[in-house]
């Protein structure tokens, strides 16, 4: 009996070698990456796209905000967020191309490589605050007002 319990054993793990199973072991999607708002600048036309910490995000209790200077001249300004590098997972704009930024409304970015420029157009010149706060499925809710 012993000879046949080490005999099966034997048998059972030189298959277990050879064998082509087809059980696979699945693959876990990582996250996407949070949103760093502490990091993020305002970038566009009306700061050469550069990451000036005078556009840097700042907390408050409704979100991140920062304030900035626009005239209006007709023309729309275009601009995202983004971190001081590119980062593409946090490089934060629109759905499609020239997506449109409407005064008091809630607009929701996409932060993936794939984002587009943004544009607001103000209707008068003056300080307006941009208001960004995380949303559901990785996005971020921006809303733009008049000081």
């Amino acid at each position: 009996m012993k000879k046949l319990i080490c005999a099966f054993t034997f048998c059972f793990a030189l298959s277990a070698c050879t064998s082509s199973g087809s059980f696979t072991i699945p693959e876990v999607m990582p996250d996407a990456p949070r949103i760093q708002f502490d990091n993020m600048f305002l970038r566009g036309v009306f700061n050469w796209w550069e990451a000036d910490p005078s556009y840097k995000f700042k907390r408050t209790g409704s979100g991140w905000i920062v304030d900035v200077e626009l005239i209006a001249d007709g023309q729309p300004y275009d601009f995202r967020l983004s971190d001081a590098k590119w980062t593409p997972s946090q490089s934060c704009g629109g759905k499609y191309k020239g997506q449109p930024v409407m005064l008091g409304a809630t607009v929701y970015l996409i932060c993936e490589q794939g984002s587009e420029n943004l544009q607001f157009t103000p209707s008068s010149t003056g300080k307006y605050r941009f208001t960004v706060s995380p949303a559901s499925a990785g996005e971020v809710a921006l809303v733009v007002n008049k000081l």
